[in-house]
């Protein structure tokens, strides 16, 4: 590390000493995210403002350093290490709802606001903000927009992109801009969905408008076991083919209900090969008649067993079994390469069936999770990570995935972001003139490719 003192203290001045971190064990806080991806950053900033990352953005354009925002740090990608080093800012502290209009149905908020923290604030005035990453009472929204995040509700709702109205950002020159509802004029191109899901590598996101929705008046949730996940995954098919469209639709194989099994001794039919957790919204009538549907459907398609409630505390006890994936996968293996791929639902029990073929053939366990009802998948390769060749194995069954999914029409990422683990694959699924476009888009933000550097793109 290594900073010039006479601007590195007119900077901490500007600035306030409290808001710069220089110490080691400090920066080492700020080097890494969900993944394995380390890089110590040479300073952190803690910003408390736009001004805060205006004043560090000029900081960093007059002394040559990279810019890697950050906000909670849950991302699953790598897309806020700070691979070049150089500064960290981070908007943790960036947290204050600004502005809530319940009658327009709208919120400003600051980028270091934790998603749960908005679906509460929405839903004491009987509204609702439906994105919700499995991270929701943790991760900022700042981090969402980034990521595009998306969650279980997305197969109803959408994800992250469909609810920001508009948005303020820092700029690679240290300007402030807008976009969207935020703009003070409407004759300028709307620059939202580039910043959306461009994973900081853009602009510094300052201010979010988000638009907010009418709350269901109640909902109801079903467990349907099957003996196939063929049967599981052509019911999902069926259920939105039939018009049904749930506010959730999970599903788990067998591999992540043996491992639920082993960890929290649930009981499930002898020959239970799938599992599907199913959340219908709306009026008590649309509820009521939105699983009778389901449980007719699944019938028909040799459902072992299907549980059904509306009783929110019964709900509960259903929905043990998708919290307990985690620690459950946790006991099975020490390395875990969890991929958030997507195909369309037609193809969900094709890619299934591909997966443990590819487990049998690398001699892996590879669990299958995720939001059926919109083709995402949890593609979880279990590995120890002390047996370099079994690690080895691991990587090569992800590219094999990867392989099959653009195959079928999806996508490397349907959640997560491509940040570092994924950037290698980008080539998969994007020609070389796609690659050349986003790189365009990224040079005319930011020329010198000051912010999020090694990130997106293979390098």
């Amino acid at each position: 590390m290594f900073f010039r003192p006479k601007p590195l203290k007119a900077f901490q001045r500007a600035l306030g000493k409290y808001k710069v971190l220089l110490a080691e064990e400090d920066r080492l806080t700020y080097s890494f995210d969900v993944t394995s991806h380390r890089a110590t950053p040479d300073l952190v900033v803690l910003a408390e403002s736009a001004e805060d990352i205006l004043t560090t953005v000029h900081f960093a354009l007059d002394e040559g350093y990279f810019i890697t925002p950050r906000g909670a740090g849950t991302g699953m990608s790598g897309g806020s290490v700070p691979l070049k080093n150089g500064i960290v800012i981070s908007t943790e502290r960036m947290n204050r709802i600004l502005e809530f209009n319940p009658d327009d149905r709208f919120m400003i908020v600051e980028p270091g606001v934790i998603t749960a923290d908005i679906q509460a604030e929405a839903a004491r005035h009987g509204l609702f903000y439906p994105p919700d990453p499995s991270s929701y009472k943790v991760s900022s929204i700042g981090g969402n927009v980034a990521e595009n995040a998306g969650g279980l509700r997305c197969v109803k709702y959408g994800t992250t992109k469909h609810y920001v109205l508009g948005l303020e950002f820092v700029t690679s020159r240290g300007e402030l801009c807008c976009t969207g509802s935020l703009q003070k004029t409407v004759d300028t191109p709307d620059l939202t969905p580039l910043l959306i899901g461009s994973e900081g590598t853009l602009g510094i996101i300052t201010r979010i408008m988000l638009k907010l929705i009418e709350a269901p008046q109640t909902s109801g949730t079903m467990r349907i076991i099957f003996p196939t996940l063929e049967l599981a995954g052509n019911s999902v098919s069926e259920i939105m083919a039939a018009g049904i469209v749930p506010a959730i639709c999970e599903l788990m194989d067998k591999s992540v209900l043996d491992a639920i099994t082993e960890y929290a001794g649930t009981q499930l039919p002898e020959k239970t090969e799938a599992l599907l957790l199913i959340e219908i919204d709306g009026t008590p009538e649309e509820v009521k008649l939105g699983l009778s549907q389901v449980e007719e459907l699944c019938r028909n398609r040799q459902a072992l067993e299907i549980q059904s409630t509306r009783d929110a505390k019964e709900a509960e006890g259903l929905w043990k079994l998708r919290r307990a994936i985690s620690p459950s996968l946790a006991r099975i293996a020490a390395g875990k390469i969890n991929e958030d791929v997507c195909v369309p639902r037609s193809k969900l029990p094709d890619l299934l069936v591909e997966a443990q073929k590819i487990a049998a053939k690398y001699k892996l366990r590879i669990p299958c999770f995720g939001h059926a009802g919109d083709g995402n998948i949890h593609i979880n390769v279990m590995f120890n990570p002390e047996d370099s060749l079994e690690k080895q194995r691991a990587l090569q069954a992800v590219e094999d995935v990867f392989r099959k999914v653009v195959r079928m029409g999806g996508s490397i990422s349907g959640e997560h972001g491509i940040g570092i683990v994924k950037q290698n694959y980008m080539k998969l699924q994007m020609s070389p003139g796609e690659m050349q476009t986003l790189k365009l888009i990224k040079e005319a933000f930011d020329p010198d490719n000051i912010f999020n550097p090694g990130k997106i793109f293979p390098e």
